[in-house]
């Protein structure tokens, strides 16, 4: 499982991911349940600053991996229920169908990818071991 996790190669490019080039930062700023701007009003705090801020972000790490896992979870439910259910449906229900899959769990797969990524650097960067060496 840990071998999932890591990110793969094709995920950086030059000094982005692909996830920037995906629109992931606008999507993180307007996720109407924990998004940026919601965070702001209020007024939650990604790391506490009471405790080891390396620490916190070895911990953030293990929840990206929570919720990615969750996410691919109700990936597989959606599928199943579409397929087995709604096999005869007009294509412009399948795309809507598809369009909520995407908002409500590719995106948040691909964010929590990002985020990741994010902290993996940040930890480097500091000497910090990555938790996938």
């Amino acid at each position: 499982m840990k071998q999932y996790f890591r990110p793969k190669k094709f995920e950086l490019y030059k000094d982005k991911t692909i996830y920037d080039l995906l629109g992931i930062k606008w999507f993180k700023k307007y996720l109407f349940t924990d998004g940026d701007l919601v965070r702001q009003w209020r007024k939650v705090k990604s790391i506490n600053s009471g405790k080891n801020k390396f620490d916190e972000l070895y911990e953030a790490e293990k929840e990206t991996k929570k919720y990615e896992i969750i996410h691919l979870i109700f990936v597989l439910i959606f599928v199943l229920i579409v397929g087995l259910k709604f096999r005869n449906i007009t294509p412009l229900n399948w795309i809507i169908i598809l369009l909520i899959n995407l908002y409500a769990n590719i995106y948040p797969i691909c964010l929590q990818r990002y985020n990741r990524i994010r902290i993996i650097k940040v930890l480097t960067r500091n000497g910090h071991k990555s938790p996938y060496k």
